[in-house]
């Protein structure tokens, strides 16, 4: 498999180095502008939530502000036209009857009216299986799509999607083909009523009950544990506030440039906007990885991001400097009695560890990086406190990331510049009654990789607002090779 040649790079072509002068102007109008807008924000805003509720403890109660209704009536804040969008294939067509009820009778569980939900079936009907898992991740399976062009910009309302209407907190569209070839389902969940895993616990529930399962609880609305309420408690806020300026000014600068950077006027080659590509695996190729990280001495997470940092490097040439981790803080901070090893709950208890990393990252450093992560997320450790504080003192507050994203969000995590936002939701499962072949997410932003191994199967977004699509292809091809040579290793 060869790296395409990506060409025409965004801020190093000929065009990128004339307009630098009028890029330098325009970066100069917008962020004197936004900085210090920002930088109040976010100053007021912390003050406010610590004045007024008061420690991280006391903001994310539950894991998330506003609280979530414990009266078991719902949560404030799902809201309209905010979606957690991903695109997953069945091999079965879905039976639109059966799917409408079990969605409307799980969603009236969380407070959702029937109303607020659309669930449409489309007429027209997808591809055949592409010829390998590396696709364009929409286009390949349904010809209205033009390349590049994906469930992302269906899923939301005008101005950013071709969807219609603002008053859904929950929009599926489903694109059913013969038995045996890919019925294509695009889910639009709740982004600030549930986390990202939460959203794919939420689907798992749904698929569920539509094949007639027993009905499984799973809207918990567990309390903080007072072990996790004294270590993030310990925290000091003034030391938060001293971090801010820094970190305004990174967020700030690194969006405001990169998307000046990626526009085409200023020598960019197809706009800010999202690209996205697929790198999924068999369950023979899912197992051979597993099998050749273990040899390796490495987990497939760390296997991840020593991929991506190498096809950071042979292809964009700009290495990413900083990992955005997406955790949950569910089972260690905030458990359900007698849970055990469930993982099923629908919440929202994401925080996002910041790890710092070299441009020559190893494969044994990223698995170094790995264990301290984790070590850290188990002890409430320094990263942990740090991503707690900017989720509970933050401008947003609850959600599958969109927080993070904020400018005023007071941490190392500077999503538009050479930060990569790692998502790996880890070993899941389906029921073996449900048609369900593969999942799919992605948060393109700087650089996403987002992936997950549900029934043995790995699966894999690879994303980005800022690159074109030939250079999100060619990341994406570089990681594949780097993961199909630890596959040799098996």
């Amino acid at each position: 498999m060869a790296i395409v040649d990506v060409g025409n790079m965004p801020g190093a072509n000929l065009k990128a180095y004339m307009m630098l002068p009028i890029r330098i102007l325009v970066f100069s109008l917008f962020f004197s502008i936004m900085y210090p807008m920002f930088l109040i924000l976010g100053f007021l805003r912390a003050l406010y939530l610590r004045i007024v509720i008061g420690p991280p403890s006391k903001i994310l109660k539950y894991g998330t502000y506003p609280y979530p209704n414990t009266s078991g009536a719902g949560r404030p804040t799902h809201k309209a036209a905010t979606h957690y969008p991903a695109q997953f294939l069945y091999d079965k067509p879905l039976d639109e009857a059966k799917l409408r009820a079990a969605l409307l009778n799980l969603t009236a569980e969380d407070g959702i009216a029937a109303d607020e939900v659309e669930l449409t079936f489309k007429e027209e009907k997808p591809n055949d299986w592409p010829t390998s898992g590396s696709y364009d991740v929409t286009s390949a399976l349904l010809p209205s799509f033009k390349k590049g062009y994906s469930y992302i910009n269906k899923l939301f309302g005008p101005p950013f999607g071709e969807a219609a209407g603002y008053k859904e907190k929950i929009k599926i569209f489903v694109y059913n083909n013969d038995p045996g070839k890919p019925t294509v389902m695009h889910y639009g969940g709740s982004a600030e009523g549930w986390d990202g895993s939460s959203n794919y616990n939420f689907v798992k529930e749904l698929m569920r009950r539509y094949a007639g399962l027993p009905p499984k609880a799973v809207f918990a609305k567990p309390e903080i544990s007072a072990e996790g309420a004294a270590k993030f408690d310990e925290a000091s806020f003034l030391l938060f506030l001293l971090k801010m300026p820094f970190n305004v000014f990174m967020n700030v600068r690194g969006a405001v440039w990169n998307m000046i950077r990626a526009a085409t006027w200023a020598g960019g080659n197809e706009a800010f906007a999202p690209k996205i590509v697929a790198m999924n695996f068999t369950n023979e190729e899912s197992e051979k990885l597993t099998k050749g990280c273990k040899k390796l001495g490495a987990s497939p997470f760390a296997a991840f991001t020593f991929a991506s940092q190498k096809a950071m490097r042979e292809v964009v040439g700009t290495p990413f400097t900083t990992i955005c981790n997406q955790a949950s803080l569910q089972t260690r901070f905030y458990p359900v009695e007698g849970q055990g090893k469930e993982r099923d709950f629908v919440g929202d208890w994401l925080v996002g560890l910041i790890t710092k990393v070299p441009g020559d990252l190893t494969l044994e450093g990223a698995q170094a990086d790995y264990k301290t992560m984790i070590q850290d997320l188990n002890d409430g450790g320094p990263l942990t406190k740090n991503a707690v504080m900017a989720k509970a003192y933050g401008v947003a507050n609850s959600g599958a990331a969109g927080f993070e994203i904020m400018p005023p969000y007071n941490d190392g995590a500077h999503m538009m510049d050479r930060t990569l936002f790692m998502n790996n939701y880890g070993v899941r499962d389906m029921p073996p009654e449900v048609p369900f072949h593969t999942w799919n997410w992605n948060a393109p932003m700087w650089l996403g990789v987002n992936t997950i191994s549900v029934n043995g199967k790995t699966t894999t977004l690879v994303g980005s607002c800022m690159w074109s699509l030939p250079i999100v292809e060619a990341i994406r091809d570089s990681i594949e090779i780097t993961l199909r040579d630890i596959m040799k290793s098996a």
